[in-house]
């Protein structure tokens, strides 16, 4: 009798801690960003894994069968769209996943105008296409994250209160931040820069900085001798105030080029890899803030 009552308490606690796993939420996101908005939402009701590991790039992601797999086990995949995962189209067709898409391919829907340049340097997105780099403006993640929340709120409606407190809370902090970092700027905002790749224009429309040119559209491929000397040129001319390296790419040729100028060499990390979830989202924005102003002022 004693044998039997420890293994219907066995059984027990067998079913509540699988019924608990299958209450989790199980969430892939494509790029860091994304996975920092969407844990903020989630919080201790799941978990999202991010599938990009540090050092990949979006443009030129290849999925490993261990990326298909948890593709096939998620719940949900946010994602920005085909115009940066690319490699996502094909296999998310194929899972059950509910698919949330940030990127609408009608940009005029998204309030997004792609006819702005900086300086003469026009950005070199496919035409009527939002800059798909979305997680650099807060406004966008902003919009994203209550996307979320009220998808999340659909499949699971037990956590919808939940949810919709940690998008307010989410909501709250990223504004608060967003404010702070308006005044931090302020006082940089026409003093020129240049990045390495086309990632930042959403940021620097955001804050009204002065992104004066970029060494490449694709980071995966290097800047080529007339571009070099163009940014050589422009640097000297110009005055421009600093240049922008990132973690995930070599910068050695950047470095070189810039060695007889008097201008200084930053760092900017446009997918987060150097942001820990406890930061957040709003720790990301901040980062970059500090990060230009360091190099600016």
């Amino acid at each position: 009798m004693c044998n039997m009552k420890k293994l219907f308490a066995v059984l027990f606690l067998l079913a509540v801690t699988t019924a608990n796993a299958a209450d989790k939420i199980k969430v892939v996101a494509s790029v860091k960003p994304l996975q920092l908005v969407s844990q903020a939402i989630i919080a201790d009701l799941g978990q999202v894994d991010v599938l990009i590991p540090p050092g990949g790039s979006p443009h030129h992601y290849s999925l490993r069968p261990s990326d298909v797999k948890r593709l096939y086990s998620a719940d949900l995949v946010i994602w920005v769209g085909p115009s940066l995962e690319q490699f996502l189209s094909k296999v998310l067709n194929k899972t059950d996943a509910v698919k949330l898409q940030l990127l609408a391919s009608d940009s005029a829907a998204m309030g997004y105008d792609d006819s702005h340049a900086h300086d003469g340097h026009q950005h070199h997105h496919h035409p009527g296409a939002q800059d798909p780099h979305i997680w650099m403006s807060p406004q966008l993640m902003l919009a994203a994250a209550e996307k979320l929340a009220n998808q999340l709120s659909v499949l699971y409606p037990q956590y919808k209160e939940r949810l919709q407190e940690n998008y307010e809370g989410f909501a709250a902090e990223v504004l608060r931040t967003d404010r702070s970092i308006q005044q931090t700027l302020l006082p940089y905002q026409n003093k020129g820069f240049v990045v390495f790749h086309d990632a930042f224009s959403l940021l620097v429309e955001h804050y009204g900085l002065k992104q004066d040119a970029y060494f490449t559209v694709d980071p995966a491929r290097a800047p080529g001798a007339k571009r070099l000397h163009e940014i050589h040129e422009l640097i000297a001319k110009e005055g421009v105030g600093c240049v922008f390296v990132e973690p995930q790419f070599e910068a050695a040729v950047v470095k070189a080029l810039v060695a007889d100028l008097p201008v200084r060499v930053g760092r900017l990390d446009p997918l987060a890899i150097e942001t820990s979830e406890e930061q957040g989202y709003a720790g990301y924005l901040q980062d970059l803030a500090t990060n230009i102003k360091r190099c600016l002022q």
